[in-house]
């Protein structure tokens, strides 16, 4: 970093487009790092903060991401905070359902934390968490703010909209509509879409949980038609509740009480036909009949790869289990597994978080997503924004892009090569046959190998051709 004592200039100052809603401070990008300029009320509480070390607690167990005072101002006399960067920016909506949960539980364990300093968090949605690698870690300190003695907590409602009601949503298999509703950025998952969405075999099940949202939202009509003078003398009661000497312990019953019913709540471990596609066989559904060890000489030549090039960044598309992804963190990569089937990537989650490695699980398919809509007409980058990463590995997935996405040669290899900064490590498999009743489409399902070496010479200065497995696959090593 810079001297303590230097002013940053405005003109030096790259502002973040999506942090301009935080009131007690922006984040900026300053020679390549990041910063965020405080405003004078929340920098005197940070400092206090510091002093009596709440921060460096939070920090140092993993539940703030690394923030450091440092003694920089702005050109405009603002103090500054020093943040790490994260590496990879993802979206609640890419996570995985066990990812959100721990996300969830993040949340809550912040607050408690907090709570026994006067504290709390002003936010209670994922958009303020990101993962580094396996690891969910809270990223806007902006966001811990004195608590209110009047309330238990402000966000609590939007707590329920991006984290409680979508997880409802995955434990009941609608995982669907869960991802979709959360890429509303102000609702969510609201308590009347998660009522008409739940089918009855959950709220059968977990009669507590259906009630505890459908009562707040039938009692919350009703006092709508209740005049203004009986509503003011109905909220102050909360308040009249809340306040007093056992407050504390009353916000910390209510914290541990939410996670427990999180922590209780069953994700169900579901599995497709990929989710199993090296753990045995199916010649019927797979066209091989090969078995989990034959997939040993391909193990062998990725890992050679990924030894001899020692890329620093990795982006496995079609991670499947992430097998491959496993191999490219411990050859010391940091990794980012992009794989549309869930049921798949669940095992790559349980894999970094049991071992440690350092790899990044992402429901996304690169082909199809785009910049989001954000707030204030800000767009939230797409993959080849966030992803981009040293090498890119797409082992046994153009011949699925093609079928199912229909997407031709030329367009995937320039997709690949826009995603990678210097390598490229391409898996070529015979097309598949157009399923029953569908015509062949010229120069789409009749692509060869040649058609995609051809392809790949446009975008990178060095092809490498090399057998891969089992006979019949080829490897293309690419260098930009």
């Amino acid at each position: 970093m810079a001297n303590s004592n230097e002013t940053i200039l405005a003109r030096e100052q790259r502002w973040l487009g999506e942090s301009f809603v935080d009131p007690n401070g922006r984040m900026f990008e300053w020679r390549g790092e990041l910063y965020r300029a405080l405003e004078p009320e929340f920098a005197a509480r940070w400092r206090h903060w510091a002093e009596r070390g709440v921060i460096a607690g939070l920090v140092r167990d993993g539940l703030l991401v690394e923030s450091e005072w440092t003694g920089l101002t702005t050109e405009a006399g603002k103090a500054v905070l020093h943040h790490r960067r994260v590496p990879v920016e993802s979206y609640c909506f890419e996570w995985l359902p066990a990812m959100l949960r721990d996300a969830a539980l993040l949340t809550l364990d912040l607050c408690i934390r907090l709570a026994a300093h006067g504290l709390t968090l002003q936010d209670g949605h994922p958009w303020n968490g990101l993962f580094d690698g396996p690891k969910p870690v809270d990223i806007d300190a902006g966001s811990i703010v004195p608590a209110r003695d009047d309330i238990l907590w402000a966000p609590y409602q939007q707590f329920c909209n991006f984290f409680l009601f979508p997880l409802y949503l995955y434990a009941a298999d609608r995982d669907h509509i869960a991802r979709w509703l959360m890429r509303d950025y102000l609702g969510g998952v609201s308590d009347g879409d998660l009522l008409a969405a739940l089918p009855a075999s959950f709220k059968l099940r977990h009669p507590q949980r259906t009630l505890g949202v459908a009562i707040p939202k039938v009692a919350g009509k009703l006092f709508e038609h209740l005049p203004d003078d009986i509503q003011q003398r109905f909220l102050s009661i909360p308040k009249s509740a809340n306040s007093g000497p056992g407050q504390g312990r009353l916000k910390l019953k209510f914290f541990a009480s939410l996670r427990k019913n999180i922590e209780g709540l069953k994700l169900n471990h579901r599995t497709s036909h990929w989710a199993r596609y090296y753990e045995g066989h199916d010649q019927k559904y797979f066209q091989t009949d090969l078995s989990p060890g034959d997939w040993h000489s391909k193990h062998q030549a990725v890992g050679k790869i990924l030894s001899d090039l020692k890329p620093k960044s990795v982006l496995d598309v079609g991670a499947n289990t992430g097998r491959y992804s496993a191999v490219a963190a411990k050859s010391g990569a940091r990794v980012t597994a992009c794989e549309a089937d869930p049921a798949a990537l669940s095992f790559c989650y349980e894999t970094a978080c049991a071992d440690g490695l350092n790899i990044l699980p992402l429901v996304v398919n690169v082909f199809s997503s785009a910049p989001t809509a954000g707030r204030g007409g800000v767009a939230c980058p797409g993959p080849i924004e966030r992803f981009k990463s040293e090498l890119v590995m797409g082992l046994a997935v153009v011949h699925h892009v093609v079928a199912s996405q229909r997407l031709p040669i030329a367009r995937i290899c320039e997709n690949f090569a826009a995603l990678g900064e210097r390598w490229l490590l391409l898996e070529f498999v015979t097309a598949l046959k157009p399923k029953m009743g569908a015509s062949v489409v010229p120069h789409l399902d009749d692509y060869t190998a040649d058609d995609v070496e051809s392809c790949l010479k446009q975008h990178f200065r060095l092809v490498t051709v090399t057998p891969s497995f089992p006979a019949g696959r080829k490897f293309f090593l690419c260098e930009k």
